[in-house]
């Protein structure tokens, strides 16, 4: 028994020895996460023990808490947990895709296999790349760490958002005058083959990241959980 357990009544010690028990008859956690949980139950229980709250009322029943602690998206890894490198990476293959699909998919049905229509690929290579920096530089600034939470923005949200937008504009009307010389417009079959091969990446950035599920856009899914992450632990 640890300090901390020793510290709680005799319901809550209950509480803790069958959330142990169902633990350690379960596999879908290693023996490091379930010390993890149930370090954290144990101070969640000593912290409401003095303020008067019961494990039930923390928790529900021994039960219940095991069904919400075994749920995969709570040991599943959050927006903060992945690199830079990998949510830009992972939006601008997305950007490549969209674009590159796009142009495959109206240059097909219009008939135009020579290449007149849609924008160079050095463009849409550069306009993906510029996208996903500065929408991955935006996000992280939007939903902050915990660190970072304590800390007062530079700039309010608002004023980041023109700047993005100016940001995007100006990137987006530069790139476009780029010389055709080094810009060729890809006919039907080169954008298709550019998309399966930003689509082959893709999947490969996810596997080596270890995103099994992430949406399509991995970063605004990711952004979303960590929201509303953030407002359960300000509800407590």
């Amino acid at each position: 028994m640890t300090e901390v357990e020793h510290k709680l009544t005799k319901k809550n010690q209950d509480f803790l020895f069958r959330l142990n028990k169902g633990l350690a008859d379960n596999d879908q956690l290693s023996e490091e996460e379930k010390e993890e949980l149930l370090g954290e139950v144990e101070e969640k229980l000593a912290e409401g023990q003095k303020l008067g709250h019961t494990a039930a009322q923390l928790y529900g029943t021994p039960a219940e808490a095991l069904q919400k602690f075994l749920n995969p998206a709570r040991w599943a890894k959050g927006f903060h947990d992945y690199s830079f490198a990998f949510l830009a990476a992972d939006t601008t293959l997305v950007l490549i895709m969209f674009l590159t699909g796009f142009f495959t998919v109206t240059m097909g049905f219009s008939g135009s296999k020579s290449g007149s229509e849609g924008i160079g690929i050095t463009s849409t290579l550069l306009l993906a790349i510029w996208g996903g920096i500065i929408y991955t530089k935006a996000m992280q600034f939007l939903v902050p760490g915990r660190a970072e939470e304590a800390k007062p923005k530079k700039i309010p949200n608002w004023l980041l958002l023109i700047i993005v937008a100016l940001l995007w504009i100006g990137g987006f009307t530069l790139i476009l005058f780029l010389p055709k010389v080094i810009n060729p417009i890809l006919p039907v079959v080169g954008n298709a083959v550019v998309f399966f091969i930003a689509f082959a990446i893709y999947l490969l950035n996810r596997k080596q990241a270890g995103l099994k599920q992430g949406g399509i856009l991995a970063i605004s899914k990711l952004a979303q959980q960590e929201r509303l992450k953030q407002e359960e632990e300000k509800r407590g």
